[in-house]
């Protein structure tokens, strides 16, 4: 019997290959949105920290709520970027998934072709060793 290798081996390794590159993508994903997070809270701190003026003036009180409204629009736009970040972790967990299903249903594959290969070892074995005891067996009986 010609020794036949796992012809998917290639594939596995592709597989695999594209399952850490999804895992690597996830990880960078997850600390893109723990940024845009840090980023909120401070945008949130900015503004809270920021008091509404006394009118003293007509110009400082403008001012003041001007800086305020510019933080706002800010927190705004850092907000969006969070969700966006958040969707993108959502994204490649799911690309990280089925990149784990592709590898496995490639595993599960080997894995039957290692257990056929195994059986089909055992039974060329077993033929082997009942040939030699029926050949015994007949050698003895024209002794």
């Amino acid at each position: 019997m010609a020794k036949q290798g796992f012809r998917l081996a290639a594939v596995l390794r592709a597989r695999k290959a594209q399952e850490d590159a999804a895992k690597a993508a996830v990880v960078r994903a997850r600390a893109d949105a723990s940024a845009a997070v840090e980023t909120v809270r401070a945008r949130e701190r900015d503004l809270d920290g920021r008091s509404v003026p006394l009118p003293s003036t007509s110009a400082a009180f403008a001012a003041t709520l001007t800086a305020r409204q510019a933080i706002a629009g800010e927190l705004a736009a850092a907000i969006g970027v969070r969700r966006l970040a958040d969707e993108t972790v959502e994204e490649r967990m799911a690309d990280l998934t089925a990149s784990a299903v592709q590898r496995r249903t490639i595993e599960k594959l080997q894995e039957r072709h290692d257990a056929t290969r195994k059986r089909t070892r055992d039974a060329a074995e077993a033929k082997a060793a009942d040939d030699m005891t029926t050949s015994a067996a007949f050698r003895s009986e024209e002794s």
